[in-house]
């Protein structure tokens, strides 16, 4: 009986060691964001994804930015879960080569210390259909300023592609900018 209260009494003692404190370092430092700092570093995220200039990456970007998508790793040819742009550098010299295009921001839907999420949509190109995404934002203050340091983002990858003017076969059906027929026999 006693070891067994002792057993006991050790379990109850090392759950509460597991406990998280009721406050996190997140919550209680100094470098949190606030709801308009957030809404402005999102306009920053819109313009460097739909309406890029060096400049502003170069402002908001930190040096130890990373961008991941699979969504934009499938269309590279570049292993799901890897880094799409594993550097400031590369994705400054990815985003330079992209036409400006419309990317609306639906909501801010979650603001932390640190990070954001949001959800997005964009309507461009040949089939004009709207493509739609979630992101989310870690945010760095390491300069004294809000930077983004990484962009994790995921869209409806087949909407994109048509938008660009590209089609697939799903099912027996051709999906083009112009609409849906049927496969030809064998595809």
């Amino acid at each position: 009986m006693l070891l067994s209260a002792l057993i006991t009494a050790a379990t109850l003692a090392s759950s509460a060691l597991a406990l998280p404190p009721s406050l996190t370092e997140r919550q209680t430092s100094a470098t949190c964001l606030t709801k308009p700092e957030a809404t402005t570093m999102v306009g920053i995220y819109q313009q460097l994804i739909a309406n890029y200039t060096d400049a502003l990456a170069a402002q908001y970007c930190s040096d130890d930015f990373a961008d991941y998508s699979d969504s934009i790793n499938t269309f590279l040819n570049q292993p799901l879960g890897g880094p799409t742009f594993a550097t400031k550098k590369i994705f400054m010299d990815a985003q330079a080569l992209n036409p400006p295009f419309p990317l609306v921001v639906d909501s801010i839907d979650a603001v932390d210390c640190t990070f954001i999420t949001l959800r997005w949509h964009a309507t461009f190109g040949e089939a004009m259909k709207p493509s739609k995404g979630i992101t989310v934002l870690e945010l760095t203050k390491a300069t004294g300023a809000w930077q983004i340091k990484l962009i994790d983002t995921e869209f409806n990858a087949l909407t994109w592609l048509l938008d660009m003017g590209g089609s697939y076969i799903w099912e027996g059906s051709v999906y083009s900018p112009t609409g849906v027929t049927p496969a030809p026999a064998g595809a």
